[in-house]
């Protein structure tokens, strides 16, 4: 597999709104993080875009959460709503988090994405802060210096990453990290 770790996460925007849809592009467009790869008000079309597009990502609003379940099986959903019952259903549905319109913030987004691939690999906090810097493309050595580590530390840390990750290189491993690479169980 070659992933480049410094290709943008690719979103996929679902609302029924085209205030809100574009809005929400705006600003994900705003930030060499992310890339908008398709857009529809249509939960329907959705499905399809993101079978035949595979983001990363599916921001999916609050009347379009009876479709979290076969988005969640190929990307992250978040949910785009600030009602709790919405809210709930989605995550029992599969939704890795969820997000109230126009108050979330791209760094915001990122972080809620890493905190489900957090949640989804099980790693310690330390392995999950040397993922972060390894998903920046830092050395073992860069790491060490950075956290006050020895680079040994750093390497143990780095093959237990792998080994909780089930992968044997650092593009796979920032793959899963940036939720590139599903680690979703298959559902039929």
């Amino acid at each position: 597999m070659s992933v480049d770790e410094r290709a943008p996460l690719r979103v996929l925007v679902v609302d029924d709104d085209p205030r809100v849809r574009a809005d929400v592009i705006s600003l994900l467009d705003a930030s060499d993080e992310l890339q908008v790869v398709a857009d529809t008000p249509d939960p329907a079309a959705a499905v399809t875009l993101a079978e035949r597009l595979r983001p990363d990502i599916v921001l999916l609003d609050a009347a379009s959460a009876g479709h979290t379940r076969p988005l969640s099986g190929t990307s992250r959903v978040f949910l785009l709503s600030d009602d709790p019952a919405a809210a709930e259903t989605a995550l029992r549905a599969g939704a890795c988090g969820h997000l109230a319109p126009g108050s979330f913030t791209v760094p915001e987004l990122i972080r809620r994405v890493r905190d489900a691939s957090r949640t989804t690999l099980g790693l310690s906090a330390r392995e999950s802060e040397v993922m972060d810097l390894i998903a920046t493309g830092r050395s073992n050595g860069e790491i060490a210096r950075q956290l006050f580590l020895s680079e040994k530390t750093v390497k143990n840390h780095v093959n237990r990453i792998y080994a909780k990750l089930g992968v044997s290189s650092r593009a796979t491993a920032i793959a899963l990290w940036r939720g590139m690479v599903s680690v979703l169980p298959v559902r039929d």
